[in-house]
């Protein structure tokens, strides 16, 4: 396997061409990656195509395949093109005139699992999770009075609740057991379970965390964002379940995250994949996501039938 392409077993060892073909692309940067590898190991490799200005990351794990479509499961050790972080971005950079060659590549892979494309892969395709995301207007409250009417009505019925709530900055030092209990809830009840992540990445992670009290002190839940330059990325979170529907715990956190968002002159804020009747309620908008399937052994029209049982449907 080469088409150009050079493979490395550790971040450590890229060159300083990655970055370089990486630009914006925070997550798939060097210095990230290597964090990634000390709290989230899953056999990472790194390929980049430096004539084509092509990288990519893959990774194993043992994955249901039906975890996008179905309630039943079918364990099966897959390769994965992404970063493992189960956030809604892919896992290769390439430009338009790379795809045929970054697919070709591919296809010399017995099995690979390529995720969180915007469909542009030239090989077989299906829906996978949405992510959300909005344009943020001129300030809360204009963005508030621009909503329809029912989902004013429901904002102002969680809003009510935010009196029984305080909502402080947690300091990576606190993240404690119990916090991380309340990811792993949130973990459990996930659709399209990916890995896990462990408590060693909350802890050390550059990224803000916050948690939720209610007024008796008990924790309901914290969450994680992420500015970087005007955009406000929401990473992860735990929400205790059994109070969520008391204090509309979720809500109240998306709309505090809305907050900060524009306390920090944000122009776009990332609200990630799930629960996106919630994250519409805020009027954030849809962005389809598509996952492809490529193979050296089995021939796109049966991928395309995989594809067909691994997919999601189509959210309207």
């Amino acid at each position: 396997m080469s088409s150009g392409f050079k493979v490395y077993d550790s971040a450590k060892k890229l060159p300083d061409t990655w970055d370089k073909i990486a630009e914006k692309h925070i997550f798939i940067k060097k210095d990230f990656l290597i964090f990634l590898e000390s709290v989230n190991y899953c056999r990472q490799n790194y390929h980049i195509n430096e004539k084509e200005s092509i990288i990519m990351v893959s990774y194993k794990l043992k994955l249901n395949l039906l975890t996008f479509s179905s309630r039943f499961k079918l364990n099966f050790t897959i390769t994965i093109i992404g970063i493992p972080l189960s956030i809604a971005c892919t896992g290769f950079v390439c430009g338009k005139d790379g795809l045929k060659i970054l697919s070709s590549y591919l296809k010399q892979f017995p099995l690979v699992l390529i995720l969180n494309t915007e469909g542009e892969l030239p090989i077989p395709k299906a829906y996978t999770l949405s992510s959300y995301s909005m344009e943020l207007k001129k300030d809360f409250y204009s963005l508030f009075n621009s909503l329809k009417s029912r989902y004013r009505r429901r904002l102002k019925i969680a809003l009510a609740k935010l009196d029984n709530l305080k909502i402080t900055k947690l300091y990576k030092k606190d993240f404690s057991k119990e916090h991380y209990d309340l990811y792993e809830q949130v973990y459990e009840r996930s659709e399209g379970k990916l890995e896990k992540l462990s408590i060693e990445f909350f802890k050390n992670m550059d990224a803000e965390l916050y948690q939720i009290h209610g007024k008796n002190g008990i924790l309901l839940a914290f969450f994680q964002v992420k500015q970087v330059d005007r955009d406000l990325i929401f990473m992860f979170c735990g929400v205790d379940r059994e109070n969520n529907i008391k204090y509309d715990t979720y809500l109240n956190m998306l709309i505090y995250i809305l907050k900060l968002a524009y306390a920090g002159h944000c122009r776009r804020l990332h609200l990630g994949q799930t629960c996106g009747y919630s994250k519409s309620r805020l009027g954030a908008e849809k962005d389809e996501k598509y996952m492809h399937l490529a193979s050296c052994i089995i021939p796109d029209f049966i991928c395309k039938i995989l594809l067909n049982i691994l997919g999601k449907r189509r959210e309207e």
